[in-house]
């Protein structure tokens, strides 16, 4: 089964070699690496696509005119250019442990959809690491140690809380929650849905539609939190909470009738 793992990123390329850099000591490697940018300014590109240039995995780097958060179309267009049947999706802040996609490929099925959680690194170990080279080197499982995952015990608990409750029709529609910096699925699962709804710009909430529309479908969530460990980097967080595209986001994601097919897509 050929796997493409789609990696999304805007201006953090530092980022983006620790967590590619943690492909090359995965015991099973994807086949492709395909990095969807959403809008980097030059500098940033450039030092994207010098790093791509050596790397040892086949990839392909596209990119979309910089209009503001539009992680949905961002997402697309990494589907679209990626020719796997598999597709795992991080954020460029995600470092996988060395059997992490393994995990996800162990585990996958058609009709279910496998949701990744992330310990988290703090500021301090994130900037000595992101100005270490060479990323080729890294100790991966030192980043683990490193890490507070204090938090995973109880979201796991909270995904087989809301799993159960999705069963006897007393949970929000969109839960469990796809949150979308860690997840993978079958090509074919994600293109019944005609993947992210590209309705969705500015921050928030395209992935909790997507969670939705794929139950909509008919799929599955399933939990790899502990087996398909992953570290999340520390950076800035400019969470716009304000502002009229959020409210706007709020306001599709909540209207009455969702299809589970959804009109701005992959096609």
């Amino acid at each position: 089964m050929k796997t493409s793992l789609i990696v999304n990123i805007y201006n953090r390329a530092a980022w983006l070699k620790v967590c590619l850099g943690a492909m090359l000591h995965q015991t099973v490697r994807p086949d492709e690496v395909i990095v969807a940018d959403d809008g980097s300014c030059a500098e940033e590109t450039e030092e994207v696509k010098a790093f791509l240039s050596s790397y040892p995995i086949p990839n392909d780097y596209v990119s979309q005119e910089n209009r503001g958060f539009r992680a949905a179309a961002a997402r697309n267009m990494g589907i679209r250019h990626s020719s796997g049947e598999y597709l795992v999706f991080l954020d460029c802040d995600i470092v996988l442990m060395p059997d992490a996609l393994a995990q996800h490929l162990d585990r996958a099925k058609p009709g279910h959809f496998l949701l990744g959680q992330a310990a988290q690194l703090d500021e301090a170990a994130t900037g000595q690491l992101l100005e270490t080279p060479p990323v080729y080197a890294l100790d991966i499982e030192a980043l683990w140690r490193q890490a507070d995952g204090s938090h995973l015990a109880a979201a796991e608990a909270r995904f087989k809380r809301s799993r159960f409750l999705r069963r006897l029709h007393l949970t929000k529609r969109h839960k469990p929650q796809l949150i979308s910096n860690h997840f993978s699925i079958y090509r074919a699962d994600i293109e019944r849905v005609n993947g992210f709804d590209e309705k969705f710009e500015g921050w928030g909430l395209e992935d909790d539609d997507l969670g939705l529309r794929l139950y909509r479908a008919g799929m599955s969530a399933e939990s790899v939190f502990n087996e398909a460990r992953a570290v999340h980097l520390w950076h800035d967080t400019h969470k716009p909470e304000a502002d009229a595209w959020v409210s706007q986001n709020r306001e599709y994601f909540e209207r009455k009738e969702i299809p589970a097919f959804c009109e701005k897509g992959l096609r």
